[in-house]
């Protein structure tokens, strides 16, 4: 168990994003940041995301994607567009036995909280999905937009839980 004294408070930029979370002194990490476009139909999609790698184990990451959609469309933010979203992702990532989905409040926003474990190798993953507030700034005015979190996570639950609880995403451009 770790105590308050050994957490800090920790940013990482990661394109239009300020990500601040905490984290425990004890457990160095290797950070990247990446960044991807695509489209759906109309609505340009583009993804900023930062990936924290631990410095001792290899096989435990936390990855902390924005995705970003040219336009407000609520039915994006929807709790079936987030479930969704998280049961992607947890397919993505190979889990195939003990999911969970549940509703959860994330960074002040309802928003849904998944985990399982990956086949065959029984390593818990864990996913986190929630609205983010976004505009984009446009010749002529700003323009209000939607933008989501997403969390996912092969670090044990106790780490993971720290980090969701204290996570704050803030767009800086």
């Amino acid at each position: 168990m770790v105590d308050d004294l050994s957490v800090t408070s920790v940013s990482e930029d990661c394109g239009k994003w300020r990500i601040t979370f905490n984290w425990s002194d004890m457990d160095e990490y290797r950070s990247s940041v990446s960044h991807g476009d695509s489209t759906s139909g109309k609505v340009a999609i583009a993804t900023d995301a930062v990936t924290l790698e631990s410095a001792s184990d290899k096989s435990r990451i936390l990855k902390i994607s924005v995705i970003m959609y040219s336009k407000k469309d609520a039915s994006l933010i929807s709790q079936s567009s987030l479930m969704e979203l998280a049961n992607g992702t947890m397919e993505k990532s190979k889990v195939c036995k003990d999911i969970r989905i549940a509703e959860r409040v994330i960074d002040g926003r309802s928003g849904i909280f998944g985990s399982g474990l990956k086949c065959p190798t029984n390593e818990p993953v864990y996913v986190a999905v929630y609205p983010i507030e976004y505009h984009l700034d446009r010749p002529g005015g700003i323009l209000e937009s939607t933008a989501v979190g997403l969390i996912l996570s092969t670090y044990e639950q106790e780490v993971t839980e720290r980090f969701i609880n204290s996570v704050d995403v803030l767009q800086l451009k």
